[in-house]
């Protein structure tokens, strides 16, 4: 695993959050972060139509510092959902959630969805039961630069800082927390759970829930590299490097591709995933040839990154629970059992429950009950 670089959380006492700017420009963070320590907000602004859940009595937008892989502070944008009601009296529960893959495009952010999506949906059930929802957008998503697309300790600090700034804007939210993603954040809440105890010492996560987790990317690259037919994964391939470029030099794509593959590359950063596997040249592009043949060491580099990073070989302390659709076409349903092997061999109390007809998507709605019960335990053992 990376090294995971730790910085110290400045204590954050009551202080004026700046409101954002309205529109695009809310995106857009001061040229020079504000001395106000990881986890704080940089701005907010109340927000009620997109990708706001419903259910909740009010849902903010925010820009908060985080720390990148390279050791800087970087602003990351996320939204917070605040149930209805009275909080407990040891403050709401907090669910932080981790988002699947949607592409480097500022557009493709979940907090600027037009309307709530498939998993803001699932959610909105959470907040109607009593639970804050903070949702991080990641590191390049939403706002400026690269996303370190499946790099554990950017995934894992996105998602726990992102805790310190929903208790910011909203002190009645409690210390206890659960992380839970899908496909991406899957991986990204596996990896969460494994390092927030280093990146939070002070917060109390009680439990994960990882859907359908993205796990084995080097599995991907590794079929990609022989394979001589065009298909979607390559632009997951795509993904990878260029997240993997950020945070290791060896790992260059210059270096890695060919010259109609790195042609290919900026467009990452200007469509959403969707549109990438499905109207770009990516989709009509043979993987095995996208390769330079000079260019071994970096892609042993990018391998190597990959395993180490593969949330699947990781101790986890806290309850997990593994959710996953059988018609899952995305996730294989095996490899997630396998993935559940793997941390029971590493000592992670884990729970698997398959749902059968379930896809990638629908069993985010199909499972709302179960999981509502497995958190609402952890929350009451927490007590």
């Amino acid at each position: 695993m990376l090294a995971l670089l730790l910085a110290t959380v400045t204590a954050l006492g009551p202080r004026t959050i700046p409101q954002g700017p309205a529109g695009d420009a809310f995106y857009s963070p001061p040229a020079t972060l504000a001395a106000t320590g990881e986890g704080s907000v940089v701005w907010f602004r109340q927000f009620r139509d997109g990708a706001a859940l419903p259910s909740a009595v009010r849902n903010y937008r925010m820009l908060y510092q985080t720390v990148s892989p390279t050791g800087k502070f970087v602003a990351i944008s996320g939204t917070l959902a605040i149930p209805n009601g009275k909080p407990p009296s040891n403050g709401w529960p907090l669910i932080s959630w981790a988002h699947g893959t949607v592409g480097d495009a500022p557009q493709c952010a979940p907090s600027r969805s037009s309307r709530p999506n498939i998993e803001q949906r699932m959610l909105d059930a959470f907040v109607r039961r009593g639970y804050a929802v903070a949702q991080t957008d990641y590191e390049g998503n939403g706002t400026p630069g690269i996303h370190p697309y499946m790099v554990a300790t950017a995934a894992a600090r996105d998602v726990t800082d992102i805790v310190y700034a929903a208790r910011e804007i909203d002190p009645e939210i409690g210390l206890r927390w659960v992380v839970m993603g899908h496909s991406e954040g899957g991986a990204s809440a596996l990896s969460t759970a494994a390092l927030a105890s280093q990146i939070a010492p002070d917060l109390s996560l009680v439990g994960a829930v990882s859907y359908a987790p993205f796990a084995y990317p080097e599995a991907t690259l590794e079929y990609e590299l022989h394979n001589g037919t065009p298909n979607g994964g390559l632009v997951i391939l795509g993904l990878l490097i260029a997240g993997f470029s950020t945070v290791d030099p060896r790992v260059a794509p210059s270096e890695m591709l060919e010259p109609q593959a790195l042609q290919l590359m900026p467009t990452l950063y200007e469509q959403c995933v969707t549109d990438l596997m499905e109207h770009s040249a990516w989709r009509s592009t043979i993987p095995q040839n996208v390769f330079r043949p000079a260019g071994q060491s970096a892609v042993e580099a990018l391998f190597a990154d990959l395993q180490n990073n593969d949330p699947a070989y990781f101790t986890i302390s806290v309850p997990t629970f593994l959710v996953q659709g059988v018609s899952d076409m995305m996730v294989n349903s095996e490899g997630t059992l396998t993935v559940e092997d793997r941390l029971r061999r590493n000592g992670t109390p884990v729970t698997f429950k398959a749902y059968l007809g379930a896809t990638h998507g629908s069993v985010l709605a199909d499972s709302v009950k179960d999981v509502a019960e497995w958190i609402a335990q952890r929350f009451a053992a927490s007590e």
